[in-house]
């Protein structure tokens, strides 16, 4: 009976339980739990977790394995990870690429040096050139004859170029591009397209090497996966045919037109016969005579396309400043800027008078200056497109306009009768061109710089304040300079390191500085100083001659600055000398700002502690040639080519009367202007940097012109820099009228 209760009671629950809905959701979810944390086995190894998956049908299928990650596994994928490193450039990390790169193709050994032809006809068209040729291992300069494998091509553009160009233009080298055209061609043309466009043959339908063959990138990226199989299967001396196989293989595309209603047209040449207006390409003028003559064309027909182009834009901009409601005036030349007219009485609202020769006015200081050869050509092309000869030509006006260029008045006379002469002008304008960005060699402020600095007796003083300021603003600073005082000793004080040292105090005061620093903190520290005592022989060293002593001691990669004791140390100074002075390619001259006689501008005034950039207190001297800076590897190629020879010794100095030991040559004449010398000995692989730098002042300094071995010129520059050392004009004339 117990029992029989039992099962009763059981049962009832059960069946009250089994009513609600809820409640047995709830049993159920409990269940499948503990049922799935028993296969896992949590407690034996915790590698992997076992899941079964059974399939509709009922039947078995093997458990899948699910790997979990404990913490080494996850400590070794967090270290596995490829840390995300930024594009130097912003075109790499948006991945900009260019557009048209045309790849020529040089089919015979005549062709080799027709390559200034296409640089100079394509230039403002497409993106890039490149040559490709059958070169001899014996001799580079001389290409077989005929042209280079067009598969072979490929594979050199998709290696080096696949990734930086959108279109491909393939021609030989005895092709002619009418590159305006093939840019209207190639812009609505998409890179991702399959593009492959050409001359099609009528016999094969093949697009013609001959008459140029355009490419996508897309197209090339699908041939190149399948290369290997091109190679194997040329089966014809046709390249084109080779190509059309290699092309139709990968990515089933033939020689077509990308748009109908824009086909890809290029004309045979013919010497009798050529239509400019359409064709994107002449070929088959092989004789380099031919080649010639069919560009002469082709430039005098887009001269003729511009001058039209240009007389309906005129034409349109007048109808439409006539047939507008408001009151538009029409400058000359139609479509150019106005005249720029200030209100401000500092601008200079006038027109510069010159001649033939000479510039009058140019500056306060000359009333006319000779014309160098850049005007001098400047105004010729005026008078030829004034149709003026230069033996009528009088004189003339000029004045620049930053906004508009450079107006131009030119005045001829022409005798009509034995006693009446006629005189016309003509009025020109040369406008002001587009800007064009210039690329530039890659520069820091994080260059060293070799601080050059001579010191002769009379400058004692001066070098002492300098090195107190030279501690204060540059070693301090941690600032990449290095000084060294280039200590120049005369015949009549030859001692050197001891009491009778005529340097004494300059030499302890350096030595001073450079123990402080140098145990502060006990850091190295970037700036240092040091001396060089330079034996003379009774006449001051030229620029040269002590560059010459001096680069033997520096590093090869430093840059060297040449400067004076009468220098100011500024930092802005230096980092203006670093990101102007440029390796292989350019030299910094500055034109420093010289201080007046403080007798004239101060007065009884006491002088600043640092020199203010005023006109009322310095100008700059535009003959002071002592200060430059350039790189020691570019000063050693250009020192190589002078015929002057290198001075390595105190003893190869030039004495008094300007000859070497060894009696037979003399110092060149521009010995003293290392701008002029680097410039023009290195072929035009260096170029100059000469501008005003307010950063670079200097105190003043008294000069004297009494050289003997000074040639004239030097001894006429030496004594203009004298008169305009002293004050301004005005200055000048009042001192005078105070004293009358």
């Amino acid at each position: 009976m117990f029992t029989l209760s039992r099962r009763s009671q059981v049962y009832t629950v059960m069946t009250s339980i089994c009513s609600f809905p809820f409640l047995l959701g709830l049993l159920a979810g409990i269940t499948v739990h503990l049922y799935s944390r028993g296969l896992g086995h949590p407690g034996q190894g915790g590698g992997a977790e076992v899941i079964e998956s059974f399939p509709e049908g009922g039947g078995e299928k093997n458990p899948a394995l699910l790997p979990t990650l404990n913490k080494e596994t996850k400590q070794n994928v967090k270290g596995n990870e490829k840390t995300f490193v930024r594009p130097r450039f912003v075109k790499d990390e948006l991945n900009i690429t260019k557009r048209l790169l045309v790849a020529i193709l040089a089919d015979n050994e005549n062709q080799r040096n027709q390559e200034n032809l296409f640089n100079w006809t394509l230039q403002s068209y497409v993106s890039d050139i490149i040559y490709f040729g059958n070169f001899s291992h014996g001799d580079e300069l001389s290409p077989n004859v005929g042209l280079p494998d067009i598969l072979d091509i490929l594979r050199q553009i998709s290696t080096h170029h696949l990734h930086h160009y959108q279109l491909f233009y393939i021609i030989p080298s005895s092709a002619a591009i009418h590159a305006k055209n093939i840019k209207h061609f190639t812009n609505p043309l998409s890179p991702s397209d399959l593009i492959y466009a050409g001359q099609k043959s009528s016999l094969t339908g093949t697009c013609d090497l001959q008459a140029g063959i355009l490419l996508s990138r897309t197209l090339l990226q699908q041939v190149m996966d399948q290369m290997e199989w091109c190679l194997r299967n040329k089966v014809s001396y046709d390249q084109s045919q080779n190509l059309q196989n290699c092309i139709f293989h990968t990515t089933k595309v033939k020689c077509q037109d990308p748009f109908e209603q824009f086909p890809y047209q290029a004309q045979k040449y013919n010497p009798s016969f050529t239509h400019f207006d359409d064709a994107l390409l002449f070929y088959g003028a092989t004789n380099p005579a031919n080649k010639n003559t069919l560009l002469h064309f082709l430039n005098v027909h887009n001269e003729k396309m511009f001058d039209s182009d240009v007389e309906k834009l005129e034409t349109r901009v007048i109808s439409f400043m006539n047939s507008s409601k408001y009151e538009m005036n029409i400058n000359w030349p139609t479509g150019s800027n106005q005249k720029f007219q200030s209100n401000d009485r500092f601008d200079r609202d006038v027109f510069l008078h010159f001649n033939e020769t000479h510039q009058l006015d140019e500056n306060d200081y000359d009333a006319a200056t000779v014309l160098d050869a850049d005007q001098t050509k400047d105004i010729q092309e005026i008078l030829n497109k004034c149709n003026l000869q230069s033996s009528d030509f009088t004189s003339g006006w000029k004045k620049v306009d930053a906004t508009r260029g450079m107006d131009y008045v030119l005045e001829a006379s022409q005798k009509s009768t034995e006693k009446r002469v006629a005189t016309k002008k003509c009025l020109a304008v040369r406008e002001l061109a587009n800007p064009e960005i210039v690329p530039m060699p890659f520069v820091t402020e994080s260059f060293r710089i070799s601080l050059i600095i001579p010191v002769m007796e009379k400058d004692s003083q001066k070098t002492m304040n300098m090195l107190r300021s030279f501690a204060k603003n540059s070693i301090e600073k941690s600032d990449h300079i290095f000084l060294m005082l280039v200590f120049l000793y005369t015949p009549e004080r030859p001692d050197k390191n001891n009491n009778n040292d005529f340097f004494k105090d300059v030499k302890q005061l350096a030595l001073q500085i450079s123990k402080k620093y140098k145990k502060k903190d006990k850091v190295k520290t970037s700036s240092h100083l040091l001396w060089y005592s330079l034996q003379t022989k009774g006449v001051t060293p030229s620029n040269m001659e002590l560059m010459d002593l001096v680069t033997q001691k520096l590093d090869n990669k430093t840059i060297i600055l040449l400067g004076s004791p009468d220098m100011e140390i500024r930092s802005d100074y230096f980092n203006r000398v670093r990101m102007n002075t440029i390796l292989g390619k350019q030299v910094f001259c500055p034109i420093p700002f010289v201080e007046y006689h403080p007798s004239i501008v101060y007065g009884k005034k006491r002088p600043s502690a640092s020199l203010s950039f005023n006109t009322s207190l310095g100008h700059f001297d535009t003959l002071n040639l002592n200060h430059l800076s350039f790189y020691k590897s570019d000063y050693v190629q250009a020192r190589a080519l002078l015929q002057f020879p290198l001075v390595k010794q105190e003893s190869q100095l030039v004495d008094k009367d300007g000859v070497l030991p060894d009696g037979h040559l003399h110092l060149p004449p521009d010995h003293d202007q290392l701008c002029t010398l680097l410039t023009h000995s290195t072929v035009n692989t260096l170029h100059t940097l000469t501008a005003p730098e307010p950063s670079l002042r200097l105190r003043y300094e008294e000069i004297f012109c009494d050289q003997q071995n000074w040639a004239v010129q030097e001894v006429e520059r030496c004594l203009v820099r004298r008169r305009r050392s002293l004050a301004r004009r005005s200055q000048l004339a009042e001192m005078v009228i105070d004293r009358v």
